[in-house]
């Protein structure tokens, strides 16, 4: 969201929402804190109950087409896990953002005692000090806002624990505190929620990470958090969609192998326009545009709702306006908590494939659908570059982790480097093309694939790079593009190097010839392969 004044935020929010890339930048949105449990405390008043008054509003909980464009049963199926009394409880899940108000009516008897954190001032209290911290309250709502309590609507998870890190409190971040956001009550941690990502993002660039310790924070989260079971992280996978200039490949936060990148449709099972294409999406969630997603918005006067504009509530502690990649999110991450009540005992790749093999498939009309070319014994997956696996099924997904046998085996990594550089044709539908051999000795049941690109090229938006497995699915890595910046091209070291990601060979054998082709599409500028490998992780029967 752009740092906007207060008197014009309620009218730009919607566009700061579907246009930028969530969170990370200013008004959008450490090594452990005291020992203690994550049951909330007593309340400091008895707490009513009654039904939420906003509840049939929330049409990504339960799509009745209660509003023009939507779609009767384009939700994410919660109420029969409700109804079975599945609400996420026992489940620690931390909202990575610019703050949040843990004193709202309709979250403060969800949050955990002691867990949440305030880098600014260094304590237990991330409620935000300035009116323009609303987005990480929003955020919280979506996935955990208390049910039947007679004020405002619910969560995914109403009955999840709750805690903040106000990681992005000034609009800006350093190193050590976004390993220590990733890493903070690992013990603990069941899901990590990051509705954010760089400003650049959203023009067609790709964002080199400035240093290692993010990664590093969310490989240790994976490897150490829930007691070794690991840390899901949950992650915004871009707004920078529309006009085909973003694509959620070029952000490293999302296509790492540790995070589960997810996309946004409206409520008619469409993609939004904003939500980015990627062949490293996950799977989709409501995100909101014809119609907003109600949440929890700052009490009183300091938030984004400033009564009426937009028709918004004149309850000003909500907003029903609430768009985008951001809050699509968190409705992924309420689904897990639900799974992790119903099944502690999964793992964080556990969590990943039951999603993958739960989701639902929207927009069936949509040209882009394949199927996967599954291993002996594996199952077949939807795969779509809008969509990832499809959208998230709360009911389809818990009744899976119920029935989830042994954790999936310890994950391998295979490593096949190519070295030879080649000029790559200008203008040239053919490209250039390249390939290794996975051989049966390094055969994996696939669960992601990087593949390291580094090539030189006076604008590498002109380029277009496909990976073809041995099965023949293809992974649209990069596309052709324009960058959003001053002169209209993108930076010469977009690709030197990059690593790009893939789930879209889930559940397919590694053995085999995998291809990799480069395509200039326009006759300007000249360029090169230099090197690029492939790595694939997964694991063995």
């Amino acid at each position: 969201m752009s740092n906007v004044i207060k008197q014009l935020r309620s009218l730009c929010k919607m566009l700061c929402y579907l246009f930028l890339l969530p969170g990370f930048v200013s008004g959008c949105g450490g090594g452990g804190g005291t020992p203690s449990s994550i049951v909330p405390p007593p309340p400091s008043q008895p707490q009513q109950t009654g039904p939420d008054p906003l509840y049939g509003d929330q049409w990504h909980l339960y799509n009745s087409a209660q509003f023009a464009g939507l779609l009767v049963g384009e939700d994410i199926h919660v109420e029969p896990v409700w109804n079975d009394g599945i609400k996420g409880r026992g489940v620690l899940l931390v909202v990575v953002d610019d703050a949040l108000e843990i004193g709202h009516e309709d979250l403060s008897a969800n949050i955990a005692f002691r867990k949440s954190w305030d880098y600014r001032q260094r304590d237990f209290d991330p409620t935000p000090v300035s009116s323009d911290s609303s987005h990480g309250t929003q955020v919280a709502g979506i996935a955990a806002a208390r049910d039947l309590n007679s004020v405002g609507g619910r969560g995914v998870a109403p009955g999840v624990s709750l805690a903040g890190y106000n990681l992005l409190w000034n609009g800006g971040i350093n190193s050590a505190e976004i390993h220590d956001a990733m890493t903070r009550n690992v013990a603990e941690v069941a899901i990590s929620n990051n509705s954010w990502g760089y400003g650049a993002s959203g023009d067609g660039t790709t964002e080199h990470p400035g240093d290692n310790l993010w990664q590093e924070g969310v490989a240790y989260g994976v490897t150490y958090g829930r007691g070794g079971k690991g840390t899901i992280y949950v992650w915004a996978a871009g707004n920078g969609g529309e006009f085909g200039v973003d694509n959620s490949n070029y952000n490293y936060l999302t296509n790492n192998r540790h995070v589960i990148a997810v996309c946004a449709v409206d409520g008619d099972g469409v993609k939004t326009v904003y939500s980015e294409k990627g062949a490293n999406l996950w799977l989709c969630a409501p995100g909101g545009y014809g119609n907003g997603l109600t949440t929890t918005d700052l009490m009183g006067t300091r938030g984004d709702n400033t009564a009426g504009v937009l028709h918004d509530y004149t309850n000003r502690n909500y907003t029903k306006l609430f768009a985008g990649t951001s809050a699509a999110t968190p409705i992924v991450s309420g689904v897990v908590a639900l799974m992790l009540e119903a099944n502690p005992n999964l793992g964080w790749r556990d969590v990943r494939l039951i999603l993958a093999e739960s989701a639902r498939k929207n927009d069936a009309s949509d040209s882009d659908w394949r199927v996967t070319t599954p291993a002996s014994g594996e199952p077949q997956y939807n795969i779509n570059h809008k969509y990832g696996f499809g959208v998230v099924d709360a009911a389809a997904a818990v009744a899976r982790a119920k029935r989830w046998g042994s954790n999936v085996g310890v994950q391998l990594q295979r490593e096949f480097p190519v070295a030879v550089a080649d000029s790559i044709p200008d203008g040239d539908a053919a490209g250039l093309q390249q390939t290794v051999t996975v051989a049966a000795a390094n055969n994996l049941i696939i669960e992601y694939v990087e593949i390291d690109v580094n090539l030189v090229h006076g604008d590498p938006g002109e380029l277009s790079i496909v990976l073809t497995a041995p099965s023949g699915t293809e992974s649209v890595l990069a596309e052709v593009h324009r960058c959003t910046t001053f002169t209209n091209t993108c930076p010469t070291t977009n690709y030197s190097p990059w690593t790009f990601g893939s789930s879209r060979h889930l559940g397919e054998a590694a053995q085999g010839s995998w291809r990799l082709k480069v395509v200039d599409q326009r006759a300007n500028n000249m360029g090169s392969l230099i090197s690029w490998r492939l790595r694939i992780y997964g694991r063995q029967r």
